[in-house]
């Protein structure tokens, strides 16, 4: 019992610093990107964070991480915030009372979260204020960043899925 207590600091500290590091490589201009695409990686891995620990710690992650990513994005300060949060204890909640913890059900889980935001996004930056012919612009530039996005949410949920086997106590692993 006393070792998993100080193991459960240090598993947080090697999820912040994951997180922390996909935010890095998320906000560096030309890194990661993919014919003028980058992809949102923080997303992905705060919902496998809620996904294989609950609710209240995907949320934190989430809230925290979206503030981080407030400061680097051109939307209003608390946009990304709000809906890391909300979707993050959604998805927390999802896979406790719903689905399964599979690959397949994490990766559903980011598309959706990631087509949401970018549509509201997309909604509240260019469609609200009358652009016109924004057509292409989503189909070149919004639509390839769910998909590369979505992609990238495979390897945060294997990393995720090994850490959280690797500290938890044995008595209750799955």
């Amino acid at each position: 019992m006393r070792k998993n207590v100080r193991k459960k600091p240090l598993k947080f500290i090697c999820y912040a610093a994951i997180v922390f590091a996909a935010y890095i490589i998320q906000s560096t201009p030309g890194l990661f990107d993919f014919w003028g695409i980058k992809p949102i990686l923080v997303l992905p891995a705060c919902i496998c964070i809620a996904v294989f620990e609950g609710e209240f710690a995907g949320g934190l992650f989430g809230f925290i991480f979206g503030l981080f990513c407030d400061s680097a994005s051109e939307t209003i300060f608390g946009f990304n915030s709000l809906l890391f949060l909300v979707f993050c204890v959604l998805a927390g909640l999802a896979t406790i009372y719903i689905f399964r913890r599979s690959t397949m059900n994490v990766m559903l889980l980011c598309l959706g979260a990631v087509f949401i935001r970018s549509a509201l996004e997309f909604f509240f930056n260019f469609i609200l204020y009358g652009y016109e012919n924004l057509e292409p612009f989503f189909y070149t530039e919004i639509a390839p960043q769910i998909v590369l996005t979505s992609i990238f949410s495979l390897p945060f949920c294997m990393l995720f899925r090994w850490l959280h086997k690797k500290f938890e106590p044995e008595q209750t692993k799955e």
